[in-house]
Formats: structure tokens, C-alpha cells, sequence
């Protein structure tokens, strides 16, 4: 089963969540789509897609790259995941269902929001200000839940 993982990722949170997948599978390929070019999906059974939110939008890179291979994305078997830390579970839910097609959605054999992390070091101070106004925190967080990612993977076996 060859699985292909592509992410987008502002600040490392998602990079890290797709290595903790590429680390459930053997025969995995991880593509940072701001960075580099997907070549094909079809040497590929598994597509995994994941994103970050960031004023309660998926990255536009990502979007697109849905809209343009939505045909293919949805002749395979699909995983989808976000990287969000709103306060609300609700507004959770609705990024999650705005991040991706509804169809993909409705495809998908495993979704979840794996949790966020927050670094001020990797923000600016925009950022950092919205952030500590929306958050109500002072410092640094780490909220990914690893056992998510670890049962998301399993769904996907």
C-alpha cells in the first residue's frame, strides 16, 4: 500500500503531525505543497491531506490543489486532518468542514483535528497578539495529541 501524506504548514505544526503518520506506515511519501510540486497521484492507494487554520482558513495552496485533483483524490482512499486550536469545538468542527470538499469529507475513511501547537517563537507579533487575545495565554503551548494521530492512522490500515 503506498500512501501519500500531502500537508500545508505554516509554523511546523502540521509538518510534524504528517511525520508522526509517516511514522505508522511503511511505504509513505510526505509533500509540503508551499514547498514542493506533487507529481501524480497515481502511484498512490492512500492520499492523506492535511492543514492548518489560520483565520479560520485552510491554506489557499491546499484548497486549490483539492479543487484541481478532486476527481482522483476521490477514486482513492482517503484520510483528512487539520492542525486548530480554537477554544470553541464547535467553530473546530466548522473550519474542519470549510478546510475541505464536502465530498471529500463524505469520502474520507479517517478526519480529525489532531490539536495545534503554539509557538511564539515561529510567530510574528501580529500573530502573537492575536493569539493571546483569542487563546487568553501568555507563553508557548503544545496540544497535539498524539494518540489522535495514532488512531487516524489505524483507521487507514
Amino acid at each position: 500500500m503506498s500512501i501519500l501524506i500531502i500537508y500545508a504548514t505554516k509554523h511546523g505544526t502540521v509538518e510534524k503531525s504528517a511525520n508522526l503518520l509517516k511514522e505508522k506506515f511503511s511505504d509513505v511519501e510526505v509533500v509540503n505543497i508551499l514547498k514542493d510540486k506533487v507529481l501524480g497521484l497515481s502511484n498512490y492507494s492512500t492520499v492523506i491531506i492535511g492543514g492548518s487554520i489560520y483565520m479560520g482558513r485552510v491554506q489557499k495552496e491546499l484548497t486549490s490543489y483539492m479543487e484541481t485533483h478532486l476527481e482522483a483524490l476521490l477514486s482513492k482512499k482517503v484520510g483528512l486532518f487539520l492542525c486548530a486550536g480554537h477554544p470553541d469545538q464547535s467553530v473546530i468542527e466548522e473550519e474542519f468542514n470549510q478546510a475541505f470538499p464536502q465530498s471529500l469529507i463524505d469520502q474520507a475513511v479517517a478526519k480529525d483535528v489532531f490539536g495545534y501547537e503554539l509557538d511564539f517563537a515561529k510567530m510574528n507579533m501580529l500573530e502573537r497578539f492575536i493569539i493571546k487575545k483569542v487563546h487568553k495565554v501568555k507563553e508557548s503551548q503544545y496540544n497535539l495529541d498524539e494518540t489522535k494521530i495514532a488512531h487516524f492512522a489505524n483507521k487507514l490500515r
